[in-house]
């Protein structure tokens, strides 16, 4: 069974019994981040989205009112994978809960992103008129996403792998800025820029800023790991990893 967020819902869900509509409606969302991050918001036609996804407009207004939600259900699906991308590299190697290893992957999953990129240094030649942060969809997955960092944050103190002085909502701050910045230095006019550069940059900075100069204890970090985990699994949807897998192929 798959929930999606669509019509006039107000962002509540909006269940799809039968695996082919599951599967028209994933269909769809993957035309449209496909075309938006091609061709940007503007161009973009709910013609258009049905031809690539191969099925009849009146099937997507089955699902959507507008565009504009589509699209919103869109970055829904890119914030989710920026998610469980990053907790699945700790979930892999448990010492990637370490904030600059931490920073790191976000980094690169976002520069790997055309969507995600295009959200965090708000690039309006792709975003055009949407305003993803007046979406009821979308701030609820923030509001998720806010909560879920702060718990990581306080899971590193706790567990000594922050230094005691660092005030997390600064961390955060000073984080979400960095990556912004870097996400724009990876652009076009940055092309001798490589990712492993930047990637280094952000890896120093972050462990220079926030980290103990101690070496961390294997148990500090096994620690800190599972409240991540038991955060991440409070926080996300059940029933979330088949889509994301799906569309992380994207």
């Amino acid at each position: 069974m798959f929930v999606c967020r669509c019509g006039d819902s107000g962002g509540k869900r909006v269940t799809v019994p039968a695996r082919g509509n599951a599967e028209r409606v994933d269909r769809i969302i993957d035309a449209s981040a496909e075309l938006l991050s091609q061709r940007g918001y503007r161009r973009v036609t709910v013609e258009e989205i049905a031809s690539r996804a191969g099925v009849s407009k009146s099937s997507v207004y089955l699902h959507w009112n507008t565009k504009d939600e589509i699209f919103y259900d869109v970055f829904d699906r890119e914030f989710t994978v920026l998610a469980w991308a990053a907790v699945d590299h700790v979930r892999r190697d448990p010492i990637q809960v370490l904030a600059h290893r931490t920073a790191v992957n976000l980094m690169r999953i976002i520069t790997e992103r055309p969507l995600l990129k295009a959200l965090l240094i708000d690039d309006r030649l792709t975003l055009g008129s949407l305003r993803p942060e007046k979406s009821p969809v979308i701030l609820s997955r923030l509001a998720a996403g806010k909560e879920l960092m702060y718990r990581y944050l306080g899971a590193l103190r706790r567990h000594h792998l922050l230094c005691p002085e660092v005030d997390p909502h600064i961390m955060r701050t000073a984080t979400c800025e960095m990556l912004r910045g870097m996400a724009f230095s990876a652009g076009p006019q940055q092309e001798g820029l490589r990712s492993s550069e930047l990637a280094r940059c952000v890896m120093v900075t972050v462990q220079r800023a926030f980290e103990p100069r101690t070496v961390p204890e294997p148990d500090w970090i096994s620690h800190a790991a599972a409240e991540v985990f038991e955060a991440f699994d409070e926080l996300m949807e059940p029933g979330q990893p088949m889509h994301v897998e799906r569309s992380m192929a994207l």
